[in-house]
């Protein structure tokens, strides 16, 4: 290997190791479940275990360090299995983002991983069949001609989450799900585009730097979340929404009002104090699905206020806003009751104030929807 070449490779990979303990450092519980961030550190670490098989392999053919070259070709084996487990655990992490409760059952993880388990066993056969590889008489890498199973392995998994990706933001009418979802699907479209770079013009870091970009826009995200969403319910938070209320009030007019509706979980204390928090934080959960799926039919903004009030923010006069907004709410809420099996009905008070001018202030806008929900709420007889 040319000794220039080999200096790049193996600095730039140098780069990408440093990048991704940043990266891992970086990661606290704060940033989402324990599950998404047990399972982001393992397919970390899982690159950084390659990128240090990468590095002693290009530092015995370049002969930087006294590595046998048979040594560097056995490391970069190794390199080579190590993608498709971290892809796997790729895996495993967006369909815990997508909101998917069997990354949690023992055997989907099972059922997962056997893709992986067929390449090590493809791999361990190799020792006397030569199908994946073989070692020349000079150290060196020679592909067999089941070279490619690794690709293919890495692409299952990565159309799996492509095809799952498209197909849940085509059918979620909120903008954040929507963000979460295609988040995974540029991940790997970043990755692959990589890998694609890579097998045109073999021996390059353009792998390596495709993976360190995509962990890098992954927690990019991953904390853009934290710091404007909710961590219970992956709404908005109420700093998001009174920035984007400032926004909505600047344009404010009679052609386009601003309508913001709070909203107040109705016997929210009764679920907390008989059934438990766990259980009042699966209702908040269910209840924060059911109005961000009703703002999304009026193209609306939602967000968690705080406990269990929530804010709706729509903008137009198209029809009767309010009376189409409360339908939605009603409606989505008995329907996720019932989809969601509890054994009491989530029902809400809503609140609606009108804003048609600039000079309206958010506490005035906010203030009068507040009155109005405790309006609501006195006349149902359901108090906070």
């Amino acid at each position: 290997m040319d000794f220039r070449y080999a200096f790049v490779y193996a600095t730039v990979t140098v780069f990408c190791l440093l990048a991704g303990l940043i990266v891992l450092s970086k990661l606290d519980y704060n940033m989402g479940s324990e599950r998404e961030i047990h399972t982001f550190r393992y397919m970390n670490s899982t690159f950084l275990g390659f990128l240090l098989c990468e590095l002693i392999w290009v530092s015995s053919q370049a002969q930087f360090v006294p590595i046998p070259f048979y040594w560097g070709s056995v490391f970069k084996i190794l390199s080579t299995v190590l993608i498709p487990l971290m892809v796997y655990f790729w895996f495993i992490f967006a369909e815990t983002r997508f909101g998917m409760t069997w990354p949690s059952k023992p055997l989907f993880l099972i059922l997962a991983f056997v893709p992986v388990a067929v390449l090590v066993v493809f791999f361990c056969a190799n020792i006397g069949t030569r199908n994946a590889f073989s070692i020349d008489a000079e150290g060196q890498v020679v592909a067999g001609p089941g070279a490619a199973m690794t690709g293919l392995i890495d692409n299952i998994y990565g159309l799996a989450i492509i095809c799952h990706g498209l197909f849940l933001a085509a059918r979620e009418k909120t903008k954040h799900r929507r963000h979460v979802y295609f988040t995974q699907v540029v991940f790997i479209a970043i990755c692959t585009a990589g890998g694609v770079v890579d097998a045109v013009v073999s021996q390059t870091p353009v792998m390596p730097l495709a993976i360190t970009l995509s962990f890098v826009y992954l927690l990019a995200n991953i904390q853009e979340n934290q710091i404007y969403n909710d961590a219970l319910t992956g709404l908005n938070n109420r700093r998001r929404a009174e920035r984007y209320l400032l926004e909505c009030l600047a344009d404010a007019s009679d052609e386009n009002p601003v309508h913001l509706f709070m909203l107040d979980i109705n016997r929210f204390k009764s679920i907390n104090d008989t059934m438990g928090h766990l259980e009042g934080d699966r209702a908040l959960k269910v209840a924060a699905r059911a109005i961000a799926r009703s703002t999304g039919e009026l193209h609306g903004f939602v967000a968690r206020w705080g406990g269990d009030e929530f804010v709706a923010v729509v903008r137009g006069n198209d029809g009767d806003v309010s009376e189409r907004f409360s339908e939605a709410v009603a409606h989505n809420l008995a329907v996720a009751t019932e989809d969601q099996g509890l054994s009491y009905a989530l029902e809400a008070s809503i609140g609606h104030a009108l804003a048609s001018s600039p000079a309206t202030s958010v506490s005035d806008l906010i203030d009068e929807a507040d009155k109005r929900l405790y309006e609501q709420k006195s006349l149902l007889g359901v108090g906070r």
